[in-house]
């Protein structure tokens, strides 16, 4: 026999319950995207940093064959050779930070490229007498051809950043979702509670109190039934017997 007051605290409970578990979604869903963006704008900003630095590098080297043509070899040899121990040192941090699609393959291109750049301009720089022309028809466009491809990865990334604006626009209604679902299905179960508060409860008391009014104030049979085996079948069943003495009593009399 289920009684009415383990019904009643297991509707309590089960209404805690499903707050609970929805204050918890709601916890892990801002936990979570908090750690998802936190983790977006940093990959993506080390490597637009490390792309930023590659330029820098780029136009250190740039300077150095300018220097070369100026006939500064030694200078020209110690500035080059500084940019392009910078310069790999970004390479290698931007290869280690490979975190959307096509970084990969922008950063093979860079190496590629900047492998071949760097072997005609340590060339162009060691020559007896580099010319201008040389360097404007060989190297500058090897030059350029990095550039473009550092330009790519600092493209790439910063169109990264704006995907990332998007889950952020979109990451209050993912939020709130769940939290959302939880709260309609405790109102449905509330609904339900309630209804069953009424049957199991209010209306069984209800036709105990209209059947004792019906015998105390016009004399008749108490016949009112009680479907369940709980509290209100128990107190039905003691008001028949209460009825029944009592209607022994006066017939006695």
């Amino acid at each position: 026999m289920f009684k009415i007051r383990y019904k009643i605290i297991t509707g309590f409970a089960i209404l805690g319950i499903m707050l609970v578990i929805s204050g918890l979604i709601s916890i892990y869903e801002l936990t979570k995207l908090g750690n998802q963006v936190n983790r977006l704008l940093m990959d993506n900003y080390r490597s637009i940093d490390f792309s930023k630095q590659m330029n820098f590098s780029l136009s250190l080297q740039e300077r150095a064959v300018m220097l070369s043509i100026q006939g500064d070899k030694e200078k020209a040899n110690s500035l080059f050779g500084n940019a392009v121990s910078t310069f790999n040192d970004n390479l290698l941090k931007a290869s280690n930070n490979l975190t959307i699609p096509g970084e990969a393959g922008t950063v093979d291109s860079i190496a590629l490229a900047f492998s071949k750049f760097k072997a005609k301009a340590e060339e162009f720089i060691n020559e007896p007498s580099p010319s201008l022309q040389k360097y404007l028809t060989d190297v500058n466009p090897a030059l350029e051809e990095v550039r473009r491809n550092v330009e790519d990865l600092l493209t790439l990334n910063q169109q990264n950043l704006n995907q990332t604006v998007s889950v952020l626009e979109k990451s209050p209604y993912r939020t709130i979702l769940p939290g959302l679902i939880i709260v309609i299905t405790s109102v449905i179960f509330t609904i339900i509670f309630n209804y069953m508060i009424s049957y199991y409860l209010l209306s069984p008391i209800k036709r105990i109190t209209k059947g004792i009014q019906n015998f105390t104030k016009y004399r008749r049979q108490y016949d009112v039934t009680i479907e369940t085996r709980d509290e209100m079948f128990e107190l039905n069943e003691s008001v028949k017997d209460l009825i029944l003495t009592k209607s022994i009593q006066k017939k006695t009399e």
